[in-house]
């Protein structure tokens, strides 16, 4: 199962019919589409909830959470309207900061996955207003819940750029932490950057707890719109090619893992 992990809702007419058509060009099957309007400050949930209704076949729902205004009585309620994820941006306080363990607490108890921006984040007019701190998006603070909630399935967005190395040993360690590569990285950085920073495989002293090899722990997301997402999936496939990654794992960065994690067959 082929699976895009990571796109934003868009209001522009048509919008869901054309990217379930260009995404299924494209040989994917599901898409976690999210309620973070792309560059912005507001929710568009209810938008999200009725095109995964509408199209179950193809949209899995991804739930923006207001870190800070809403408690772990919305994530039950976000649960029950039918997302499978929530989205974490822009929060008011470090990831880890502990008012918003109930939150991860109830998104652990609901198996919902729960995917946060990591790294530097998109600048917006409204960024003094909304108190912007990219500090606040470190990766090393994911570390902290994914100890603190080891059944919370937990993926960062884009290896914390800049921060890969952080981001890196933080996935290493944590068994329920993975991360994806959408974002500038994959056209900025060579295939040799990447493997130098997911470097252990199933063997070796150095391994991850589980014996797993680090590109299963990386899933496919495009984060762009729709007529770039092939470029997307070029950037990420040329990458495994150039690193010689086998196939099988190449199938699992595109949407088998994924697929576990939203508990759906592969």
């Amino acid at each position: 199962m082929r699976i895009d992990t990571h796109v934003h809702w868009s209001s522009e007419e048509g919008y869901v019919d054309r990217l379930v058509e260009a995404e299924r060009r494209l040989g994917f099957d599901k898409v976690c589409l999210n309620g973070a309007v792309w560059a912005a400050h507001r929710e568009a949930n209810d938008e999200v909830a009725a095109a995964a209704a509408r199209r179950p076949d193809a949209i899995v729902g991804f739930a923006y959470f207001r870190l800070g205004a809403w408690g772990p009585e919305r994530v039950r309620e976000l649960h029950d309207q039918g997302f499978r994820g929530l989205k974490f941006i822009r929060p008011p306080a470090r990831y880890d900061d502990r008012a918003f363990y109930p939150v991860y607490e109830a998104a652990e108890e609901l198996r919902l996955v729960a995917q946060f921006h990591t790294g530097i984040v998109a600048r917006t007019p409204t960024d003094r207003e909304h108190d912007i701190d990219n500090e606040r998006h470190r990766q090393i603070y994911l570390d902290t819940i994914a100890r603190a909630f080891p059944s919370l399935k937990i993926v960062g967005a884009h290896l914390g750029n800049p921060w890969y190395e952080e981001a890196g040993m933080a996935c290493r360690w944590n068994p329920n932490l993975y991360f994806d590569l959408s974002g500038s990285s994959l056209k900025k950085r060579p295939p040799e950057f990447f493997q130098s920073i997911l470097w252990w495989t199933e063997e070796g002293q150095y391994r991850d707890p589980e014996g797993r090899h680090a590109w299963e722990k990386v899933v496919f997301g495009s984060d762009v719109a729709i007529e770039q997402i092939g470029d997307v999936v070029n950037d990420y496939q040329r990458t495994m090619d150039a690193i010689g990654l086998p196939p099988p794992l190449q199938e699992a960065v595109f949407g088998n893992t994924m697929a576990k994690l939203l508990g759906l067959d592969t």
